[in-house]
């Protein structure tokens, strides 16, 4: 019978009534978990199932999911930890799958992630990310390079990353605190501090993604300066084509959520000025300064 480490779940939370159900997601892993962490960012009551495998923090409120992600880590008494947000879901073989995929792994200098399915309320259900990520691709190369005119070909979402609980006691889940990009900025740090590291990526889809009414990127604040102050800091040493393409994308589109053309007008800037955007990235800003551009004239016509 094939054996497995010990694995806790950590739970950052808010107090959302969805929490219930991403709990009952993961007390029904197909291999079992010792321990669940339920780290509260909150004062209020949490309603969450009974079960001896729970165990609730808290460090709330307001200091944010990563400083939560972290103070979880540090609580739990397991080899491996899995992330899971308390508005997502995961399948009963998801820890499984993903365990399976690392058993031959390198020692401790692994993460695992796999597909997820992206929910959105007014939105058909989204198998993402269609493109995989390489063994021992670059992080930054992955997520911030477009070579489509369609988002969905890159995602490292948190609700499926599994790696050993050494990893984040090594470089923290908050070592950068405040950052705009928790998990993407992790990742490009750990492969920067440990050699070797080797990231796996499940092909199946494990995870359910929702996309709320009150997530960021449905925000109404134009937080577009933030990513480009992330970009000009984090990708320092990455190519033109990423540093281009991240401020054409990532950037626009928290200002475009914003419907700001500013925003919009200063990431392109950015792009340009300190990078070299392919076709892609520069179809994608176009069009999103188009549409938010349409948007404003009904809204004065109006």
């Amino acid at each position: 019978m094939k054996t497995y480490p010990s694995i806790s779940v950590v739970i950052p939370t808010i107090g959302r009534p969805s929490l219930g159900s991403a709990v009952d997601s993961a007390l029904s892993q197909s291999i079992g978990v010792h321990e669940i962490i339920v780290v509260a960012d909150t004062v209020e009551p949490l309603n969450v199932p009974v079960d001896k495998r729970i165990r609730v923090v808290r460090t709330g409120p307001r200091s944010g999911g990563a400083n939560a992600r972290q103070y979880g880590v540090q609580e739990a008494t397991s080899d491996v930890i899995a992330l899971l947000d308390d508005d997502d879901l995961w399948h009963p073989f998801k820890l499984e799958r993903q365990l399976s995929e690392v058993s031959e792994a390198d020692g401790n200098r692994w993460v695992v992630t796999c597909k997820c399915a992206v929910r959105e309320p007014g939105h058909r259900e989204k198998i993402w990310p269609r493109t995989l990520i390489g063994e021992r691709q670059s992080v930054a190369d992955y997520l911030f390079t477009l070579h489509h005119f369609t988002v969905g070909d890159a995602m490292l979402q948190s609700s499926t990353l599994c790696f050993p609980r050494s990893l984040a006691l090594q470089v923290p889940l908050n070592f950068a605190p405040d950052s705009i990009h928790d998990e993407p900025g992790w990742l490009m740090e750990l492969q920067q501090r440990v050699p070797g590291l080797a990231i796996r990526h499940v092909p199946e889809c494990f995870s359910i993604y929702n996309i709320g009414e009150n997530s960021v990127s449905r925000s109404s604040l134009d937080v577009s300066e933030q990513y480009i102050e992330w970009g000009r800091e984090h990708l320092r040493d990455a190519s033109a084509r990423v540093r281009g393409d991240y401020f054409l994308f990532s950037a626009v589109t928290a200002a475009a959520s914003a419907q700001s053309l500013y925003g919009i007008r200063r990431s392109v800037v950015s792009g340009f000025s300190e990078g070299r955007p392919g076709v892609p990235a520069m179809v994608y800003a176009a069009a999103k300064f188009g549409r938010t551009l349409m948007g404003k004239v009904r809204s004065h016509a109006h």
